[in-house]
């Protein structure tokens, strides 16, 4: 004997006899389950009953509503088994009876088998599913007989929709009250949706560029040199006293350098002539004492330039001196050393340093950093 495969366990199963009700079985019995919680009624059960090692099997097809069957009985009665009788012919003529199941509004969970004339209750079924187009009939013919649909209070259903008119009209007299500051609002709302995304484009953009910069070293290079020149001219316009002193310094050393100049010339224009009229004055057999003169004024020079006004020689060794710091700036200078302090990143550094997070890729080749999230508080850093 082959058992149905798909099947729903409702309660638990008799260990003697089992019982399978097909799917429209159920459905009809429970369509008539909600009309009889007022008044009870059976339903006879028809079907096909098999044996096998002793467990009774037994199949249900079909289902009928009883007029003469209303309370549990043990033994049916001849009118009663008429019905069925008759019930049978008509809708379920190739099955048997196999027992009832009387209705009061409760959840189905078991039926009253009959065997040899007695009725006795069985617990527990299994629904399955299979062709069942005598019992599709039988609903389709007495379906005038069915439950009624529920009816819904129409005074409670009025009293709600009133309620939910009310409720509109005021909300429509809400946000007419607040238009004017629902529109600024919206556009409030509307400026900082565009400002957000107007972020997350540029900082779309700024991916993008930093992920083509560590691509190409070349333009990296490139673009770090126009941050350095921004950084610069930066700086320049929020320290214009710095301008104007090296303005002033650079007048002060043209100035020094007109006084000098016009010194030397003037000692170089008075030994001139001295020697000028000793050669017309003196023979030619003296000139070996005009060398001598012209040799002893040309030692003189030297002393002549150290008596040059005394702001004139400050003004020459501050040019010296900026000149040979601006000398020591220009020299390139040894690798710098940094100390990670504690909320640092290597792309904040970067940022702060060079100007661009592109020096991260650097920093860890010059470090042997394989994570540039793995840095610790304290550690010293070269940076390139």
């Amino acid at each position: 004997m082959q058992l149905p495969k798909n099947i729903t366990q409702i309660g638990e199963s008799d260990i003697h006899c089992k019982i399978y009700v097909e799917d429209y079985v159920v459905s009809y019995l429970k369509q008539m389950n909600l009309p009889a919680a007022d008044k009870n009624f059976a339903v006879a059960l028809y079907g096909v009953r098999k044996e096998e090692n002793g467990i009774s099997y037994l199949f249900v097809y079909g289902a009928c509503k009883l007029n003469f069957l209303q309370k549990e009985a043990r033994h049916i009665s001849q009118a009663g088994m008429q019905e069925i009788e008759k019930l049978r012919k008509k809708y379920f003529g190739e099955y048997d009876f196999l027992g009832y199941r009387l209705l009061s509004g409760e959840m189905i969970e078991g039926f009253h088998v009959c065997e040899q004339g007695i009725c006795r209750y069985i617990e527990g079924y299994a629904q399955f599913y299979e062709k069942n187009d005598s019992m599709l009939a039988y609903m389709l013919d007495t379906r005038e007989d069915c439950a009624e649909p529920e009816k819904v209070d129409t005074e409670k259903y009025e009293a709600a929709k009133k309620h939910q008119e009310e409720r509109r009209s005021e909300l429509v007299r809400e946000q007419e009250s607040r238009g004017k500051y629902r529109t600024s609002f919206a556009r409030e709302k509307n400026s900082f949706t565009r400002a957000r995304n107007a972020a997350v484009l540029g900082f779309c953009f700024l991916c993008l560029l930093g992920l083509s910069v560590i691509n190409d070293p070349d333009r990296m290079f490139s673009l770090q040199e126009n941050a350095k020149q921004w950084l610069t001219e930066l700086d320049r316009q929020r320290l214009p006293d710095a301008e104007e002193v090296i303005n002033e310094e650079n007048t002060d050393l043209l100035i020094a350098e007109d006084t000098l100049n016009e010194a030397l010339l003037r000692e170089n224009s008075d030994s001139g002539e001295q020697n000028v009229t000793e050669e017309t004055t003196e023979p030619s057999e003296n000139v070996p004492q005009n060398t001598e003169q012209s040799s002893a004024e040309a030692d003189f020079e030297p002393e002549t330039t150290e008596t040059v006004p005394e702001t004139t020689q400050e003004a020459a060794s501050e040019a010296i001196d900026s000149s040979a710091e601006q000398e020591v700036l220009a020299q390139p200078s040894g690798p710098e050393y940094y100390v990670i302090r504690k909320g640092d990143t290597l792309i904040g550094i970067s940022m702060n340093k060079y100007g661009t997070d592109g020096m991260v890729e650097n920093i860890c080749n010059m470090n042997g950093i394989k994570d540039p999230d793995d840095i610790k508080v304290g550690q010293e850093i070269i940076l390139p």
